[in-house]
């Protein structure tokens, strides 16, 4: 009997954690979709770990559906769905001026619904494909697109980001992390 009450409790625990709702911030992982990133690759050629000093440095973001049934997620902007995080040299590299303050913005007037950004993407069964897009840092030639960070240094980067499957809220979920160079 005392063991049946053990069984009663550690299961009443796991499905209480298990309907916890997760904070935007939190980052998961959901094993039926995978996150990846690459530099270039996409719309921007071949994937490329080497840059020169004054080159844009494209990310294409590939979504997996690693299970047996088609899933859901979004395309909305990059401001309301990925929060890159860059290394140069170990060390963590600073968002441009301003950005900090622009992801507070649109996360408190929740402008992405507002402006009926979302696009919603089904992924069928064991479907993989490149959902997204972004500029981590302009080159000498503008593009003029959202950008992240200043013009890159030379120097050895690691870069992971945080995606929300969702279109204008929701959990992250981490990407694997790759590694560039930017040289003179």
């Amino acid at each position: 009997m005392r063991e049946l009450s053990k069984l009663i409790v550690g299961a009443v625990l796991v499905l209480g954690a298990m309907q916890q709702p997760s904070s935007p911030s939190q980052t998961q992982q959901n094993p039926a979709i995978k996150v990846s990133i690459m530099t270039g690759g996409g719309l921007f050629g071949p994937p490329r770990d080497r840059y020169q000093v004054g080159e844009s440095v494209p990310v294409s973001i590939t979504m997996t559906n690693n299970s047996t049934e088609p899933v859901e997620v979004c395309d909305s902007a990059t401001l309301y769905q990925d929060r890159p995080k860059l290394f140069k040299d170990g060390q963590p590299v600073p968002y441009i001026t301003g950005q900090t303050q622009m992801l507070r913005t649109v996360e408190t007037d929740r402008t992405c619904f507002r402006l009926n950004l979302p696009d919603p993407v089904i992924l069928k069964p064991k479907e993989s494909r490149v959902v997204d897009w972004f500029i981590l840092a302009e080159g000498s030639q503008l593009m003029g697109d959202m950008v992240w960070y200043e013009p890159l240094v030379p120097g050895k980067y690691e870069l992971s980001i945080e995606r929300r499957l969702d279109c204008c809220d929701g959990p992250m979920f981490q990407s694997n992390k790759i590694n560039f160079e930017v040289v003179p």
